[in-house]
């Protein structure tokens, strides 16, 4: 197995401050990240298996007809991506720049070590001329800490994860990723579009019911690092579309009145029916979409879309130099 590189720089803020005044706030929530544990990252590749869920399959299709164009436009001599999973779909993209350059270098970065063993197991064997660096780090508070070079790199980041950030993480997110660029990079982003809302929900509420354990492992995380207490059956997963924001809301809903041994040893008292933020997964309209890249310094140099209009990739370029 290839050597995982830590790149993550020691947080100076107090996590256990944070995590107990997002429980103890009016409106209770729990950061998104502790969701991509290593069992949640295998957990979620298997939700992007599901009938249910359109947005990988789809995304998939886009990229493997137009992976040709986005290699040509950017002229790829590298590729860096941002919460590669598995790297699944990546892997048409690769092959692609593979056919424009005699040796690639493809950077997978993820806070998970088991996302970045899989994406090594999955593009491990694809050709001796592909060198796979795996970097282990928060695409957040890591993203400054990125080395650059002077070969052509496109930025990767696809799967819709930017629908996980309200608007000012995503700006911030994106105006990192603009600074970051240089005059000849590139940055191709994959996001969901605005539809009906049916689909939707049901994309977050699988038949299988693998989104439910994804949900639920946030619990499991959250007991081993802080020492707490929750009982995950003691929890519904509840996943609505709210129309009014564009977005998936992802909560745990309590079914009694539970108390919880907080990490300064405070008990907080949920009542039945309280609901724990998980996650939120926004749907982006053109104009939303406008809005974000033109405060992030980023234009587009070329946009892919399916037939139905479900999903886009967006291929971009820093502003910094016009």
């Amino acid at each position: 197995m290839k050597k995982i590189e830590n790149i993550s720089f020691k947080k100076e803020y107090n996590k256990k401050e944070n995590i107990i005044l997002l429980l103890k706030g009016k409106k209770k929530s729990l950061p998104t990240q502790y969701l991509y544990d290593d069992i949640g990252s295998k957990l979620f590749e298997e939700i992007c298996e599901t009938e249910e869920y359109y947005l990988t399959r789809t995304e998939h299709k886009i990229l493997n007809s137009n992976a040709s164009d986005i290699i040509k436009i950017s002229s790829a001599e590298e590729l860096f991506e941002f919460g590669s999973g598995s790297s699944k779909k990546t892997k048409t993209l690769i092959l692609s720049a593979l056919k424009k350059n005699n040796h690639l270098t493809y950077f997978s970065f993820d806070i998970s070590s088991k996302a970045l063993t899989m994406s090594h197991d999955e593009l491990s064997k694809i050709s001796e001329n592909l060198n796979v660096r795996l970097l282990k780090g928060d695409f957040n508070s890591d993203i400054t800490r990125i080395k650059t070079n002077k070969k052509k790199r496109l930025y990767l980041f696809l799967g819709s994860t930017l629908g996980n950030f309200n608007d000012k993480v995503a700006i911030n997110f994106l105006q990192n990723i603009s600074n970051l660029m240089n005059k000849q990079d590139s940055f191709l982003l994959g996001v969901d579009k605005v539809k009906d809302e049916n689909i939707i929900n049901l994309a977050y509420n699988d038949k299988k019911g693998i989104t439910k354990k994804f949900n639920e492992n946030i619990l499991n995380v959250i007991n081993k690092e802080y020492k707490l207490n929750f009982n995950k059956n003691n929890f519904l997963h509840n996943a609505i579309y709210n129309s009014e924001k564009s977005q998936i809301e992802m909560y745990l809903e309590s079914t009694v009145l539970q108390s919880i041994k907080l990490p300064n040893n405070e008990y907080l008292n949920i009542k039945k029916g309280e609901k724990i933020l998980t996650e939120i997964s926004r749907k982006f309209s053109d104009e939303t979409l406008k809005r974000l890249f033109n405060k992030s310094d980023l234009h587009v140099a070329q946009s892919y879309t399916d037939t139905k209009k479900y999903f886009s990739l967006y291929l971009l370029k820093t502003k910094k130099y016009l």
